[in-house]
């Protein structure tokens, strides 16, 4: 494996981290504040965000130090540069405008901000594993995915 594309691996485990912990912020943040509230759909809705992002970012971050058979076995493109770059991308969009105020489009409160800065990061990791997912193309599997070679 080229160092570069460790580099890579290293980045996109360290975004899969913020995604996992960006999910328990809002188990605090959200969901129990909502349930303390007794805004029971409000509750659920967080909870199935927060769930989501952890689960999301627990499997990338078994995808990125070595494929785990589990993940391998549900969510195949993940093992891929392009899989795991378009996913990247999705969720780099979508944790970006989590909380932003509908009326004018403006961010207010400390998660708010953490959620634009985890975003970007993500963005930026699936940036660049496009350019890899491009570049290492026409290589077999073997080659562009060292660390799926057995």
């Amino acid at each position: 494996m080229r160092s570069s594309q460790a580099v890579l691996r290293l980045c996109g485990g360290l975004a899969s981290a913020l995604l996992v912990m960006a999910g328990f912020i809002g188990i605090f943040a959200d969901f129990l504040r909502a349930l303390a509230n007794a805004w029971f759909f409000s509750a659920v809705h967080y909870l199935a965000e927060c769930a989501f992002l952890m689960a999301a970012g627990s499997a990338c971050v078994l995808a990125e130090i070595r494929p785990h058979p589990t993940v391998s076995e549900n969510a195949p493109y993940l093992n891929k540069y392009l899989g795991r770059s378009v996913f990247y991308l999705i969720t780099g969009m979508y944790i970006i405008g989590r909380k932003v105020d509908d009326h004018n489009g403006r961010r207010e409160g400390v998660q708010s901000w953490l959620d634009l800065l985890i975003g970007l990061y993500t963005l930026g990791v699936a940036g660049v594993g496009l350019m890899f997912a491009y570049k290492l193309s026409g290589l077999p599997p073997a080659l562009s995915e060292p660390a799926l070679a057995r």
